[in-house]
């Protein structure tokens, strides 16, 4: 029983021996499969790399993070001026001269064209000019004054009275209220007659403007002038606006447009404004200049949808900014636009819309 139980123990020994050089062999081939996968590794996988990451991290340094690009938004807009206001007919008259033609440039201020103030029109804006309200209230002040003159004379006369004991003190005190009333509504027209003058006075340099700068049509000696309200470029002249045409106030004349630089409008789909921010660069190609690319900027955008409904998706204005100074872009042209917006890290302070 003593030796049979001696062999089981050599047996045991014997198998162990056998397990260990298996597996220290099969480690050993282990290691070398994986020296081989490091030395094929990519350049971005190797042990050096690694290494310069974790040095960085543990100096401190923050990861940097990049804008990570979309694709391409394509929209389909037109152009528009950048800036358009419409001239009217200031005071009912008849035109005398018009030089201007549609595209020309013009300054603020320019004249554009000339007309013959009617007579009727003239005499009412010089009697309103004349402001005869003013004297009335002139008058009405003096007036004042001159009630003013006795109660303080009275004033004067019983307080005297007063101190000799001629007169009772109530007597005085009457004067002094009534004299404190007279002054409150002198102040009181004082500063209506003030407001009046300023009033007159601002009506005059309105009137005077509008006239093209001076006040000689009124008296008939010269006629009176339109003249352009910004600088830009006249867009449209009314079709029938000819030498001898009579307008009534009010009625249009001319457009005018500032189309440098000049704006494209289109509408984009809630998916995609999401990622656009301003100041986002863009180009656009139009049907009507072929072989042209032109640089816009996206320089503003709606919050609003163009339709609230609930029913279909929402769609957002969205305006880019494209620099004309040739002119070559026109009102109207349709364009098509290609932009590429990026998702900002999310470490980046957040850009909204204008």
């Amino acid at each position: 029983m003593s030796k049979s139980f001696s062999n089981e123990i050599l047996e045991c020994r014997k198998s162990i021996h056998a397990t260990l050089k298996a597996a220290v062999l099969k480690t050993g081939l282990l290691s070398g499969v994986l020296i081989t996968l490091c030395l094929f590794l990519p350049a971005e996988y190797a042990p050096a790399r690694v290494q310069s990451n974790d040095s960085q991290a543990q100096a401190g340094a923050p990861a940097q993070e990049v804008a990570t690009p979309l694709p391409d938004i394509v929209l389909q807009g037109k152009l528009q001026c950048s800036l358009r206001r419409q001239v009217v007919m200031p005071f009912r008259g008849v035109i005398t001269s018009l030089n201007l033609q549609p595209g020309q440039t013009v300054k603020k201020g320019q004249v554009m064209a000339r007309y013959k103030l009617w007579p009727d029109v003239a005499q009412q804006l010089q009697r309103q000019l004349a402001a005869p309200q003013i004297q009335d209230m002139e008058l009405a002040l003096a007036n004042l004054d001159k009630t003013l003159v006795p109660l303080k004379a009275k004033l004067a006369e019983t307080r005297s009275l007063v101190k000799d004991n001629m007169a009772p003190p109530q007597s005085l005190v009457q004067i002094e209220k009534e004299i404190q009333l007279q002054n409150q509504g002198r102040k009181a027209a004082e500063e209506r007659l003030r407001s009046e003058r300023q009033s007159v006075v601002e009506f005059k340099a309105y009137v005077k403007d509008l006239l093209g700068g001076s006040l000689n049509p009124l008296k008939g000696s010269e006629d009176a002038s339109i003249t352009a309200p910004i600088a830009g470029q006249v867009l449209s002249i009314q079709s029938d606006l000819r030498e001898g045409l009579e307008l009534g106030a009010g009625a249009p004349t001319f457009i005018i447009g500032v189309m440098d630089p000049i704006v494209i409008h289109a509408q984009i789909h809630e998916s995609e404004i999401v990622n656009v921010h301003l100041g986002e660069k863009a180009k656009v190609t139009m049907e009507s200049v072929p072989n042209q690319t032109f640089e816009a900027t996206v320089s503003r955008f709606s919050l609003t949808p163009l339709a609230p409904g609930v029913g279909d998706p929402s769609y957002y204005d969205i305006e880019f900014t494209i620099p004309n100074p040739d002119y070559v872009l026109k009102e109207g042209f349709k364009g098509e636009i290609v932009f590429q917006p990026t998702r900002p890290p999310a470490n980046a302070p957040s850009r909204g819309a204008s």
